[in-house]
């Protein structure tokens, strides 16, 4: 077994640990039985590699299980919210002061990664339209938007392969800008996860790579898998665009009306995250929105231009107001471009569907993606 297969059981051994352990109470006993039978089979089959990696990921199975027994009293009275740093704090104070709502809840959401201060009706129309993942500080915000501005390098002439630099140095510029909170911090090592699987361009070292992040994250804050939402949205979408998003690419070149601009890479993109995430979707908040391909279309290229234009805005508004409120103009009429797109899909009856699921038909529909992925590797349709 080669040092990379290892790694590789050694965190689905751990995420494993974790995920008994989020559903189930494991006996102290039976942990310490765990880490006693992988230290034997470790031990004795001193010459046997694949039996002493076997031990080993009894030890790290049993360490995911101890890990988040341990998380789980330690979470009871935790804080709802990280406090925001100063600097976010003069950021948002600029931004009320030159834009009212909801213009200036969008920005601050956008450019922030802080949506608290949103209300339940804007939440909702932009579930509905399918562009809450923009606006909403998570691995699914920072993948989209790194999918959306490699489209963007890829239209100025770009490789993919030159397209990773610049957009994992934004990816690392904003979760410095939102305060180096966990969540941002989290959602940037799911982006970056994506932009490297998409240099790789390989499912297997693709798919490996973004266990290992799931692993390393778990390892920090066990509860994740069960209890954060985001969490589960992000490793999904990322799962999404290794496995799907060649298949969409594919499919949608061959319409010629999607060549134009690359919009086959933005459909793809947008497509491959909504399959894989809409049973996780559905289960928690009931509805499947129709219109995110269309509103992905109309938004996603302008999300580029826009939120260089807001950095451009909230750092010269901190120097120099008069600079900062010309340049916030352009700023607000993309921002009156975005509000005008979802107050109008958000009308339309037939922009989502009200679905209500148990939780035994999420593992049935994952079930049955991962057969219909097996068959398109079977006919190499998304290789």
């Amino acid at each position: 077994m080669t040092s990379s297969k290892a790694l590789l059981c050694f965190s689905l051994s751990f995420i494993f640990g974790v995920f008994v352990s989020s559903f189930l109470n494991i006996p102290e006993l039976l942990i310490y039985e765990f880490f006693v039978l992988g230290i034997l089979f470790s031990l004795i089959f001193l010459k046997e590699k694949t039996i002493i990696i076997f031990g080993i990921c009894l030890l790290i199975f049993g360490l995911g299980i101890f890990k988040t027994e341990i998380a789980k009293p330690a979470a009871i009275g935790a804080p709802a919210y990280e406090k925001p740093s100063l600097l976010k704090q003069n950021l948002r104070e600029i931004i009320s002061q030159n834009f009212s709502p909801p213009h200036s809840l969008i920005l601050t959401a956008l450019t922030l990664g802080d949506d608290r201060q949103m209300s339940q009706e804007w939440k909702q129309k932009l579930n509905i339209t399918g562009l809450r993942h923009i606006t909403a500080i998570s691995g699914s915000h920072i993948i989209i938007l790194a999918g959306i501005l490699t489209w963007f390098f890829i239209i100025l002439g770009f490789h993919r392969g030159q397209a990773f630099y610049p957009v994992l140095i934004f990816i690392c510029f904003f979760v410095f800008f939102t305060g180096l909170q966990s969540s941002a911090i989290r959602a940037g090592i799911m982006g970056s996860v994506f932009l490297l699987a998409q240099k790789i361009g390989r499912q297997k070292a693709s798919l490996r790579t973004l266990i290992l992040a799931a692993a390393l994250m778990l390892g920090f804050d066990p509860l994740l898998l069960r209890h954060n939402i985001g969490f589960q949205l992000s490793f999904l979408a990322v799962l999404g665009l290794i496995y799907l998003m060649p298949f969409f690419e594919n499919l949608f070149e061959k319409i010629k009306f999607f060549k134009p601009l690359g919009l086959s890479y933005l459909l793809a993109m947008t497509f491959s995250a909504q399959v894989f995430t809409a049973p996780i979707s559905i289960y928690n908040f009931g509805y499947l929105s129709l219109a995110a391909p269309i509103t992905n279309i109309l938004i996603g290229p302008l999300i580029p231009f826009l939120m260089t234009v807001a950095f451009l805005f909230l750092f010269f508004s901190s120097f120099y107001q008069p600079l900062g409120w010309l340049i916030s103009l352009p700023v607000y009429l993309m921002l009156d471009y975005w509000i005008w797109v979802v107050n109008f899909f958000s009308c339309l009856s037939i922009t989502y569907i009200n679905l209500e699921i148990s939780w035994i038909c999420v593992p049935i529909s994952y079930l049955f993606l991962g057969l219909f992925i097996y068959f398109l590797s079977k006919k190499r349709w998304v290789i």
